[in-house]
């Protein structure tokens, strides 16, 4: 009963403190937060419990610990850290068929859950079945499970041409 009485203030208050407000304690946080004065941020590897933030240049704070640009600092499924970042909207999710991948993993079935596409014009641009990035039958071959949307894939007729199978 004690327990019950004493939640029912912070419940109170949680009802009634607007989202804005707490977007605005995540900006007040923020501003005061130290910028990394040698691209270390966050708490965690790198960043070593110094709780830097990134500058604006590089504002995204990768999963092990240091300020970048690009899809290996700011996919939020490669780790991208929103609380050390320079702001909430610098981390990213990955666009279905259009991000690259950034651990060998493509397409949405099997290892593949982040919809990353292969690269292109390279020997490991065919999406397999199994949700990994390659150039053997496994991975070209459409009768083998190919994921088109993902990455290259053609019908296999045995030969080997330019690492891809035709």
């Amino acid at each position: 009963m004690l327990a019950t009485i004493l939640l029912l203030p912070a419940i109170a208050l949680a009802a009634v403190v607007p989202d804005s407000d707490l977007q605005s304690q995540d900006s007040l946080r923020r501003a005061v937060s130290v910028v990394s004065p040698d691209l270390t941020c966050g708490t965690l590897l790198a960043g070593a419990n110094k709780g830097y933030t990134c500058p604006s240049d590089t504002p995204c704070c990768s999963q092990y610990g240091y300020c970048g640009t690009g899809d290996s600092f700011c996919l939020t499924t490669g780790g991208c850290q929103t609380r050390f970042s320079n702001t909430t909207s610098s981390c990213t999710a990955p666009r279905s068929g259009t991000t690259v991948s950034i651990d060998g993993t493509c397409g949405t079935t099997g290892a593949g859950k982040s919809g990353y596409r292969c690269p292109t014009g390279s020997t490991m641009g065919c999406c397999s079945a199994a949700g990994y990035c390659g150039n053997t039958t496994d991975h070209c071959d459409t009768a083998k499970g190919c994921q088109s949307g993902f990455g290259t894939c053609a019908r296999s007729t045995g030969k080997r041409s330019r690492g891809l199978w035709e």
